[in-house]
This record gives C-alpha cells, sequence and structure tokens, in this order.
C-alpha cells in the first residue's frame, strides 16, 4: 500500500465515525415519518467505466441497503454490493469482482405516487480477481426512486457513481432495482 493510500485512509476513516456517530445521534422519535427503516435487497446492472474491451455496464451483482430516517425527509443509509466484471480486463486484473460498502447521507422529496431521493457518501471499495486484489477508499453518489406497492413493500430503484480510489479503475456505475420493507 502507498503512503498516499495510507494518509488518505487514516483521514477518511475518523471522519466517517465522526459522521456516522453525529447522524445516528440526531435522530428523535418525533421526526420520523410514516416508518423508521427500510432494509432493501436486491439485483444490480453496473461496470468498471475504466474496463477494457469496453466499458459496458451489463454486468450483474447485487445489493443490501439498510437506511434509518434521522428528520424527516433525511436519512442515513449503508449499503453493500459486489459487482461481478467477467469478462473485463481492468488494469492487471482478468474478470474480477467490485466490491463495497458505503454510508450516506440521503435527502428525499415526497411526490404525488412515489418517493424520489438523492444521496452522497463515503465508501471503502474492494476489487479483486482471487488472486491479485486493490483496496481503497471513494465516494458515492446517486438517485433513488421508492415506489410503494402497499404500506410496508415497495420497488426502490437506485442510479449510483462510485469514484475510488484504486490503481486499476477509479469509476464505477451500478444500476439497482429490488424490493424495500419498511418498518
Amino acid at each position: 500500500m502507498t503512503s498516499r493510500k495510507r494518509k488518505l485512509r487514516a483521514a477518511v476513516v475518523p471522519a466517517l465515525a465522526t459522521v456516522l456517530l453525529l447522524l445516528a445521534g440526531a435522530a428523535s422519535a418525533g421526526a420520523q415519518g410514516k416508518y423508521s427503516y427500510t432494509l432493501s435487497l436486491g439485483p444490480t446492472f453496473g461496470g468498471s467505466l475504466d474496463g477494457k474491451p469496453d466499458s459496458g455496464l451489463d454486468h450483474a451483482g447485487f445489493l443490501a441497503s439498510f437506511s434509518w430516517r434521522t428528520q424527516p425527509r433525511t436519512s442515513v443509509g449503508v449499503r453493500v454490493g459486489s459487482t461481478d466484471l467477467s469478462g473485463d480486463q481492468v488494469g492487471a486484473l482478468a474478470s474480477p469482482t467490485f466490491r463495497y460498502a458505503t454510508i450516506s447521507g440521503e435527502y428525499r422529496f415526497n411526490d404525488l405516487y412515489y418517493e424520489s431521493g438523492v444521496f452522497m457518501g463515503l465508501g471503502v471499495y474492494q476489487l479483486g480477481d482471487g488472486v491479485e486484489s486493490d483496496e481503497g477508499v471513494g465516494l458515492t453518489v446517486g438517485v433513488t426512486g421508492d415506489f410503494p406497492i402497499n404500506e410496508r413493500f415497495s420497488i426502490m430503484v437506485e442510479l449510483v457513481g462510485h469514484y475510488a480510489d484504486l490503481d486499476a479503475a477509479s469509476t464505477h456505475a451500478t444500476v439497482h432495482a429490488g424490493v424495500a420493507y419498511h418498518f
């Protein structure tokens, strides 16, 4: 690991922990909406924008997320995902898997039939092929749509971009569509 990466991790990890503690402590029971927590799981499609032979976004993966409301229309979300980049050559890695865990702040807008939102946060990333791997920290940004089925279940759709401090590939994008449970 390079000295630059060590310094970046030394700065980002304490900042991430501080933000998480502040946001988690900001929640109050009176500020909650119809529900306090959301759990979502579903498939993703995406890929590395730096991959060869092309930067196709047709690779399958999964995403699991958990979020909690901190104020009306405001929440904190933790997302864990993986995308299999089979067939791509990313740097020295052949057919790697892109894995990530992110924490982000999200702002929601109430529309007539659904909720939309934007989020931004920090993440830890790994790109590996089973033999070699590259790890780093980075940023995530995205938009989300939450389309209710009933009071507890909805269809969650997200478009997410990742910028990671990885030597092989730094930009990744995913599209997620899954089922969300609100409680």
